[in-house]
């Protein structure tokens, strides 16, 4: 029996491989007249910051200065991905209406596979781009990738890019 695919989440980090991937979500999501979430994780940089420097920003500035430092850039970081993710599939945004696709984009804060696979739980597949052109580069551009494929149940599809294309960014 054929799989039934109603809901596609596309998983971007806005790179190049993935602008290259959202091709391939959103003609799966046409052919199966499937759903499609766009999701783009940002990670926790407060926190990555923190651990990196080994400071207590929160005592140095205070509690509450922190916090809106924080909640400041979280915001505008949040903004901006939302842009970006809708600009690149708006030139196919009368496409996927004509053919009844219903699109939603989320951006959230938090570990990029961990996101992803909770998201997961919701779609009967995921799609995402990678580098994968090299040892070095699969472990730092793939990990998220990687981490997926290792701990995901949903079918995931990885779109390789060409090497002369990921200086591309969404």
């Amino acid at each position: 029996m054929l799989p039934h695919i109603q809901k596609i989440l596309y998983a971007t980090d806005l790179s190049g491989p993935a602008k290259h991937a959202l091709g391939y979500a959103l003609s799966i999501a046409k052919i199966y007249q499937a759903d499609l979430m766009l999701l783009h994780v940002i990670p926790d940089w407060a926190r990555n910051v923190t651990l990196a420097s080994g400071l207590d920003f929160a005592t140095i500035y205070n509690e509450n200065t922190w916090l809106k430092i924080k909640d400041d850039v979280l915001r505008v970081s949040k903004k901006h991905a939302k842009e970006r993710i809708e600009s690149a599939y708006r030139q196919y945004k009368y496409e996927l209406e004509a053919a009844h696709i219903a699109t939603t984009v989320h951006v959230q804060t938090g570990h990029p596979v961990h996101t992803i696979l909770q998201f997961a739980h919701e779609v009967d597949m995921i799609v995402m781009g990678t580098y994968g052109h090299s040892k070095l580069g699969s472990f730092f551009a793939g990990s998220v990738a990687q981490g997926v494929i290792a701990k995901s149940r949903t079918p995931v599809m990885v779109v390789h890019l060409e090497k002369d294309e990921t200086t591309k960014l969404l």
